[in-house]
């Protein structure tokens, strides 16, 4: 049984609510990335398993664009530093495109999410506070800003400072939403009167006019839209973190119970920074740059595999995500135990074999059609849909080996016999070669098993270890030692091309 299911049953047997709200939410402060991508395909997930079990439920994502630039990250220009404290959705994009920095990062991952296939609502935090959806909890929070503090102190055992407010106004002369204090406020006028840095006094309004603080907000946010289920970071789940005061706030200011959580562990990001060394496991940041945005994962590999990555392990388990072998190697196994990628011709190719494939073709479309023809498929060129999915999946493969392919992985296929490399070969590998040369005279075409096959047999009749075998092959084709699975490479080469390279060790 899937473990979404699992929770699905638990919380229908803990929560008497007819619908639940299932609710995500990210700060788009920089590249939403696959590490971020885990709250969502848990919620996801859950609410699936849900509405499969006959039960109403809705998925929603609370894109934070109300928060503040915490600091100008390393990723950010030098005048950034002016923009420091205010809220992102006010905040110039970037590249100058689009309407904010909140939309520079988080339009790139809403059409990644629709590439996974994942249907959720989207509301963003800016436009809550402005439709004045938070004024009731805003009021509220104000009246019981003694109480607050109170619990905020029970139970994280942070004492705030005197000045401290659960309403963050923003302010109209330095627009930073860090900077001002409330000095007083009029529940009926609904605005609050501050003081900031910047020395500008001011009003700010309920209706957009500022957020409220964190951990406020958190509980605010779960009456607001009726939040009965969330997937959350397992550091909001530490004893005294965001969860336990949000649970506290929520019951006793608000007089909503707090949702059913699923905490989850994080995402590593697990690279090897060059070839030798161990891979090195660090934590993904948007701030730090340590990470890699869903929209680049997708462009090297298909939206079900990485679905899979994340849903295939439970919440409470790690991920260490290796987008290098690893990652290749996830591809293989899911194809051969779940399901095939792509239609037609394209599902029937593997991933593994792919990326020989377009190592051998360089870019070039025909030569990579007459590659896959040679492997042994029945290609309908005419067939426009078919090749479409085939140029899809290739390109998955290109895109993979040019930013994760470890080195071992890509080859070029030598134009020319490479001399120097063939006359470090032994009498028996020339022999080995020679003899496969033999077997290709008149045209005959052998099939990846064929050839796999042969070569054992080439092996038994010079007397030479298999593994010898393999290196020849490989030094004569590519110019090195090793390479990827050669039934499939020999397989994919045209015939009089291989006869010609191999008879070639033989005269060098």
């Amino acid at each position: 049984m899937h473990w979404s299911l699992v929770i699905a049953q638990d919380i229908v047997s803990k929560r008497e609510e007819k619908k639940h709200v299932v609710a995500t939410g990210i700060t788009p402060s920089g590249d939403i990335h696959v590490g971020n991508l885990r709250e969502i395909i848990t919620g996801d997930a859950v609410y699936n398993a849900l509405r499969d079990m006959g039960v109403d439920a809705r998925l929603i994502y609370i894109a934070d664009t109300f928060d503040p630039l915490r600091r100008r990250y390393p990723f950010l220009p030098p005048e950034y530093e002016a923009h420091v404290g205010k809220p992102l959705s006010e905040i110039p994009d970037p590249e100058g495109r689009l309407p904010s920095y909140a939309d520079h990062f988080l339009l790139p991952f809403l059409d990644s999410l629709d590439d996974l296939g994942i249907q959720i609502e989207v509301l963003r935090a800016d436009e809550l506070y402005k439709s004045g959806l938070y004024v009731d909890t805003i009021k509220e929070s104000l009246l019981r800003r003694d109480e607050l503090s109170r619990i905020i102190k029970d139970v994280s055992g942070r004492k705030l400072p005197e000045e401290w407010s659960p309403f963050n106004p923003l302010c109209d002369a330095c627009g930073r939403i860090t900077a001002a204090v409330v000095k007083g406020y009029d529940l009926d006028k609904e605005e609050a009167y501050y003081e900031c840095e910047c020395g500008n006094k001011g009003v700010a309004s309920f209706t957009g006019g500022g957020k409220l603080a964190w951990r406020v907000d958190w509980a605010a946010r779960w009456k607001i839209l009726g939040v009965t289920i969330e997937p959350f970071g397992k550091d909001h789940a530490a004893p005294g973190g965001s969860f336990d005061t949000g649970t506290r706030i929520s019951l006793e200011i608000y007089n909503y119970p707090a949702p059913y959580p699923i905490p989850f562990e994080h995402i590593l990001l697990k690279l090897q920074q060059q070839e030798g060394t161990k891979a090195k496991v660090t934590a993904m940041s948007s701030s730090r740059g340590t990470n890699i945005p869903v929209h680049e994962i997708l462009e090297a590999v298909p939206p079900v595999i990485l679905k899979h990555v994340i849903s295939r392990t439970r919440p409470g388990k790690h991920i260490a995500f290796n987008p290098s072998l690893p990652l290749l190697n996830l591809v293989d196994e899911y194809e051969r135990e779940i399901g095939s990628i792509g239609s037609g011709i394209a599902g029937e190719l593997s991933f593994r074999h792919l990326v020989t494939l377009v190592q051998i073709a360089r870019g070039d479309s025909s030569k990579l059609l007459d590659a896959i023809k040679r492997s042994g498929y029945e290609l309908h060129e005419e067939n426009e849909e078919e090749l479409k999915e085939i140029r899809k999946k290739a390109e998955y493969a290109e895109n993979w080996l040019r930013n994760y392919a470890p080195p071992n992985v890509k080859f070029e296929v030598q134009a020319a016999a490479p001399a120097e490399e063939l006359k470090t070969l032994s009498e028996s590998q020339k022999a080995a070669l020679t003899l496969m040369a033999h077997e290709l005279r008149g045209g005959r075409i052998l099939s990846a098993e064929d050839w796999h096959n042969k070569i054992y047999e080439v092996a038994s009749a010079t007397n030479t270890e298999p593994k010898e075998v393999f290196k020849a092959i490989y030094i004569a084709l590519l110019g090195k030692p090793s390479g990827p699975r050669a039934g499939w490479l020999l397989a994919s080469l045209e015939t009089e091309f291989l006869r010609e390279r191999f008879e070639a060790a033989k005269k060098l």
